[in-house]
């Protein structure tokens, strides 16, 4: 208990030393905070305005075996088209709005600019009117300055790669930085897919969350129907050749019924019970196609997922950057621990 009690006492001890040292050079305490204070509010008043847009989305889709597709189904034992095998699970909507094609497909979506006055891309906006801010230069010129000794020229194409799409430096750059720009995140619980978006404009920012919205339903559509929408392209087309080769036999059987009309021969009779039933089993053909068919339509519309629009974008009133207030305090409190451990340092070591 004793060794305890020293123990406390040195602690007490030696944090008071370090407050009375830290007063007593409260001046350099002073110098350096203020440094720290002065590059906070630089930060803060020279920082680009960025505005944020949000939605929210909660994916649906019927189950494989429910509504009208399932109980024709029972009734007519057709086969299962089930698309449920080609899910796509709300985790990976990051991907697809991370992937080149569709990046660049936004990056060049016209939309209106309030602040301009104009509607554009926003890769005409980022190359032609947007200017970096202080820090943004400042990070160009010193950590980003080993990149521009290295740019490629962007019409240096072979013959052989002209087929491939070649970006420069510079929109490399600016697709990798319209990348950070937008975020989607699905909450594990509840599934609910939440999309944000972050550009210097207010409604232009509006305008390309509900672009970016919409190009990434289309593609989650697209990819979960692509199976039964090829299962309904194949079936359709046998259904009009099989139409067609009934018509065929329909012909070739009222052709023979007109010639041999008077004629009741054991060859005409065994003909036409030749061509009745290559009718009959075009008709089976035909019938059992048509259902088919009409499953496959069943089908690529229960396989299209729905999506519930629970929050949608608005155009935002509020700056979601800079935040002057928490960039200075941040700062102002960083000046005082940098100060601690310089103090710290030179007087306890």
């Amino acid at each position: 208990m004793k060794s305890q009690e020293r123990v406390i006492k040195e602690n007490e001890i030696d944090l008071i030393g370090f407050i009375k040292i830290f007063w007593s050079k409260r001046s350099l305490v002073a110098k350096i905070t203020g440094i720290f204070l002065l590059v906070g509010v630089i930060i803060a008043f020279t920082s680009k305005v960025e505005y944020n847009s949000s939605c929210k989305l909660l994916p649906q889709e019927e189950s494989a075996a429910s509504g009208l597709g399932g109980i024709a189904g029972k009734f007519l034992n057709l086969p299962n088209f089930s698309n449920s095998n080609n899910d796509l699970n709300p985790e990976l909507y990051p991907e697809i709005i991370q992937s080149t094609p569709f990046l660049d497909k936004l990056i060049n979506t016209p939309v209106y600019f309030e602040r301009l006055d104009t509607t554009i891309s926003s890769y005409h906006y980022f190359t032609e009117f947007y200017k970096p801010s202080l820090i943004d230069y400042i990070l160009e010129y010193t950590i980003g300055l080993p990149g521009k000794f290295f740019k490629k020229d962007k019409n240096a194409i072979s013959k052989d790669a002209s087929r491939i799409k070649r970006y420069s430096a510079e929109e490399w750059g600016l697709i990798q930085n319209y990348a950070g720009r937008l975020s989607v995140s699905v909450d594990p619980s509840t599934k609910i897919v939440s999309i944000e978006t972050e550009l210097p404009d207010p409604v232009a920012v509006a305008m390309i969350n509900t672009h970016l919205v919409e190009d990434l339903t289309k593609n989650v559509i697209e990819y979960k129907i692509e199976k039964a929408k090829f299962n309904l392209s194949f079936i359709q087309d046998r259904f009009i050749e099989a139409e067609k080769e009934y018509e065929i036999k329909q012909k070739q059987l009222a052709k023979f019924s007109d010639r041999n009309r008077n004629i009741t021969t054991s060859i005409v009779r065994s003909e036409y019970r030749r061509l009745q039933n290559e009718l009959d089993i075009s008709f089976e053909v035909y019938k059992n196609l048509a259902s088919q068919l009409e499953q496959a339509k069943i089908e690529v519309k229960k396989e299209t997922p729905v999506f519930t629009v629970l929050e949608p974008v608005k155009v935002p009133i509020h700056k979601s950057k800079p935040k002057k207030r928490i960039i200075i305090i941040g700062s102002f409190f960083l000046g005082i621990l940098v100060s601690a451990i310089a103090i710290f340092t030179k007087d306890f070591t």
